[in-house]
């Protein structure tokens, strides 16, 4: 069971031990609920491994949402002791009272399901790793059940898990052969990815072939289809994503966006927007409703190919927590020193009449430092805690494009009856300039220095050239190479000549899918850094342009005697008074624009990359600086062209 969903399991059972007196029959309510759970959710129950009875989950339910619905309530008492409400307000909140329970209901209810799908989805990316170790087993060692048994045990994917759980029923003779446990396992799979299905049992075919080169060919065949099977659904979800991607730009960006300018103008019928409905709306339930929608369409991506997370005990990440701790009173202090910028210029005079005090009026309102300040702050902080683990990462990747060329030329010169220590050696010289030619030769120095093992001198963990390569793809050929040198020189060269043509397909099939989604996440970045902070400051200013006529009518009117004023009914000037500041509007529209800068660049590298967390961080660390300067040049300069026409 994944440790992130532990919580689900502790909190369940705690709520069965701690409350179960609450239910007059305990074991009718077991019973009951039983019967009343669909099979979708007891094979959910099952796929995820919860250790978790059926009333167990819904107990936990029905207490999470009593115990969210007594919060609320005692909320709501609070604030309505400590302040007076109008109607509308009371609505409002006797609204969310009913609602967050509702929603705290529905989702613990299906917690479970909800688990059970984003596990099968991540585990479908996982099928071309898992199967490229089988296959490169199966080549240099044509035994099933070695091959499987090396999968399981040398990678940390959801999938390597369920064959760890084959492997333990074999032991259990819960199967009477491994063929018999692949056949059952190919099944299970079969409902969920067919290509997986069908690559099994081509693999487990292979070991009746009795021709050497037919069993090749029987396993390449079984590698392609996990890998166009991996292409095709990627593709699939590049072409289903436009239409959501879509929905989210026009109905969480652009309407609300458009809608910006025309709340100023609401006053007229008689409406009058306080800040915190302001607030709620752009600051809470567009982003909110943004996020749900985002995660819902990234819930149907198939992770694939995702990087392993670097741990802090990398060398390189030796004083991580000191560059973290510099960074946050970096991050304070630049917010310190930024936020308070714009009223303490209005204090000392407002020199040059460059901080707005009226609409329409300045270069920039005093509540933008604020969010500059904040967004450049947070922005320092993602920066410096990231960029020590994307270099390691990017070191990484570079090394795994460089493999498999590295390992042509290892091959080589393995068949040519070379000995390890030589055969890296010149390979690491060839390689020169590279860093998987540094750690070629790290192995070749510790074979010939240290008269170690070829494994020790690859993986020891004192001193084994690859014990800071955090790549499984590497570990793992690696690995396979280790197990192959003891054959002949020339069988050795050719099956790593093998594994690096499949290092080689893995990439290319990897390059083809970025490629394939690239129109949708430069779409979501640009939209992120450029066009949403650049209509947001433009739909600013026109909202202030509303403001100041509605202003000058309230004026006019005002020097109107009532009596020869002709309207059917009065019109004062408080009509036209707005009942939110321009200062505070830019404020709550800001960090609007902050949020959605946020979930669309998550979004767009969720999609790219499998919302790997490092990558998150500097990704937010770049773009939020840029969306923020862009929005504000956007606002003070659509406000010096608008100045001219009002």
């Amino acid at each position: 069971m994944e440790e992130e969903s532990s919580w689900y399991v502790r909190a369940c059972k705690n709520t069965a031990r701690q409350w179960i007196w609450a239910v007059p029959d305990p074991a009718a309510f077991s019973k009951k609920c039983e019967k009343s759970v669909s099979q979708e959710y007891r094979d959910a129950l099952r796929f995820t491994g919860f250790d978790l009875e059926a009333f167990e989950t819904v107990l936990f339910s029905y207490f999470g949402t009593f115990a969210t619905l007594i919060l609320l309530l005692g909320i709501d008492l609070f604030v309505l002791l400590s302040r007076s409400f109008d109607a509308r307000n009371l609505f409002i909140m006797g609204t969310l009272t009913f609602i967050i329970p509702l929603t705290v209901l529905c989702y613990l209810s299906e917690y479970v399901k909800i688990r059970a799908g984003f596990m099968k989805i991540s585990s479908l990316g996982d099928i071309p790793e898992i199967l490229s170790y089988i296959v490169m087993s199966m080549k240099l060692v044509p035994n099933l059940e070695h091959a499987i048994l090396f999968a399981a045990r040398n990678s940390d994917r959801p999938l390597a898990k369920d064959l760890k759980k084959l492997t333990w029923d074999l032991n259990l003779r819960i199967y009477s052969s491994m063929d018999d446990a692949l056949l059952s396992f190919a099944d299970l799979w079969g409902r969920n990815s067919e290509y997986f299905k069908r690559s099994l049992h081509l693999i487990k075919s292979s070991t009746a072939e009795p021709d050497e080169a037919q069993r090749v060919i029987t396993l390449n065949r079984a590698l392609d289809i996990s890998l166009e099977g991996t292409e095709s659904l990627m593709e699939s979800f590049a072409a289903k994503l436009k239409t959501p991607s879509y929905i989210l730009y026009s109905i969480f960006i652009l309407i609300p966006l458009a809608l910006v300018a025309l709340l100023p103008a609401v006053t007229v019928v008689g409406m009058k927007p306080e800040i915190i409905d302001l607030v709620l709306l752009y600051d809470l339930v567009f982003p909110a409703l943004a996020a749900l929608y985002s995660e819902y369409i990234l819930m149907q991506r198939p992770v694939a190919f995702t990087p392993r997370q670097i741990p802090d005990s990398h060398p390189d990440l030796a004083d991580i927590r000191q560059k973290k701790r510099f960074a946050t009173l970096l991050s304070v202090l630049i917010i310190l020193m930024t936020a308070p910028l714009g009223y303490l210029l209005i204090k000392l005079g407002n020199p040059g009449e460059i901080v707005s005090t009226a609409p329409l009026g300045g270069y920039f309102s005093p509540t933008l430092p604020i969010i500059l300040g904040g967004t450049v702050g947070i922005s320092i902080y993602l920066y410096f805690s990231s960029v020590p683990y994307k270099k390691i990462r990017d070191r990484i990747k570079e090394m795994e494009q460089e493999f498999a060329d590295s390992l042509f030329v290892l091959g080589r010169r393995i068949s040519e009856g070379k000995a390890p220590e030589k055969a890296f050696a010149h390979t690491a010289r060839t390689m020169e300039g590279s860093k998987i030619g540094e750690a070629f030769e790290e192995i070749s120095m510790n074979l010939l220095s240290m008269r170690t093992n070829l494994k020790d001198a690859i993986f020891d963990e004192d001193f084994g050239a690859f014990r800071h390569i955090y790549s499984e793809r590497i570990r793992n050929t690696m690995l396979l190479f280790t197990e192959s040198i003891h054959k002949n020189h020339e069988a050795a060269g050719a099956s790593i000549i093998k594994l690096a043509d499949h290092l080689k397909e893995l990439s290319a099939v990897e390059e083809r899918i970025r490629r394939s989604l690239y129109d949708v996440t430069s779409t979501m970045r640009s939209t992120a850094v450029i066009f949403a902070p650049l209509i947001a400051g433009i739909t600013l200013a026109l909202s202030e342009v509303i403001t100041k006529i509605l202003g000058q009518v309230a004026e006019r009117i005002n020097r109107v005697p009532a009596d020869l004023s002709g309207m059917p009914v009065e019109i004062g000037q408080g009509a036209f008074t707005q009942s939110i500041s321009p200062d505070h509007f830019l404020l709550a529209i800001g960090v609007y624009v902050v949020f959605i800068s946020a979930i669309l660049t998550r979004f767009a590298g969720s999609v790219e990359y499998g919302g790997d967390r490092t990558e998150l961080k500097y990704d937010l660390a770049c773009m939020l600086p840029i969306s923020i300067i862009i929005f504000s040049v956007s606002t003070a300069a659509s406000r010096i062209v608008f100045r001219g026409l009002v």
